[in-house]
């Protein structure tokens, strides 16, 4: 899926008023936070999962850390709303988990195909603003 695919797709949450929610872990996390800032711009129901500290904690601890995103979308989602993964690798637990919620839209930008990571990382941040100038 090409960036302009994913802009259209998100122009199409922010008319109907439905949320995206956005995440990563690591690096990827510091892109979702920020990708999060440019569509809330953009006027999009924007939600970062990694950004609440309090909570991705609590989860952890009482649900184990391959919930901490699955878990918020378990509360928060509702159907067809989308959530914009990224992700290095693609196979992180708390990623692969969110699959398991099948009433949401993913978009998965994931950059197993490119080396070394910090690429991928930097081809995440490019393709996020790409996006968001679309929008």
């Amino acid at each position: 899926m090409d960036y302009i695919e994913i802009a259209s797709i998100l122009r199409t949450q922010r008319y109907r008023g439905h949320h995206v929610f956005v995440c990563g872990n690591g690096g990827s996390a510091t892109t979702a936070e920020h990708f999060t800032n440019d569509l809330f711009s953009k006027n999009v129901k924007a939600i970062c999962l990694n950004s609440n500290v309090s909570i991705m904690t609590m989860i952890a601890n009482d649900f184990g850390y391959n919930h901490v995103f699955s878990k918020q979308l378990e509360v928060y989602a509702e159907p067809n709303d989308v959530v914009v993964i990224f992700s290095v690798s693609g196979t992180s637990p708390n990623i692969t988990k969110i699959a398991e919620l099948d009433y949401l839209k993913r978009i998965n930008i994931f950059g197993y195909d490119y080396e070394p990571i910090t690429d991928a990382e930097d081809r995440h941040l490019t393709l996020a603003h790409e996006i968001a100038s679309q929008l």
